[in-house]
């Protein structure tokens, strides 16, 4: 089942993401399950990434690959879809 991941870091500013985003998003681009990723920050004004992802798992295993231990002090939010749609 589809999910939404929210990925918030505390503290974490829009420069900051510029800063470390760009190879992390590369790579992004081409792991299994990826379909969407959005970065913005949100209505408490904490800078929030979210993605949608085929699955949970696909997402834990690039996270776990990818940002644990790089990125400290994610916070997630997991929500499983109703439907996707995509252009």
């Amino acid at each position: 089942m589809a999910v939404l991941v929210r990925h918030r870091v505390s503290g974490m500013t829009p420069e900051q993401y510029d800063q470390s985003a760009p190879p992390l998003v590369e790579k992004l681009k081409t792991q299994p399950g990826f379909l969407y990723h959005i970065a913005f920050v949100d209505e408490g004004g904490r800078f929030t990434v979210s993605e949608i992802w085929e699955s949970k798992e696909q997402h834990d295993r690039w996270f776990s690959e990818n940002i644990e231990g790089v990125i400290p002090g994610v916070e997630q939010q997991v929500i499983e879809l109703h439907a996707v749609v995509t252009p």
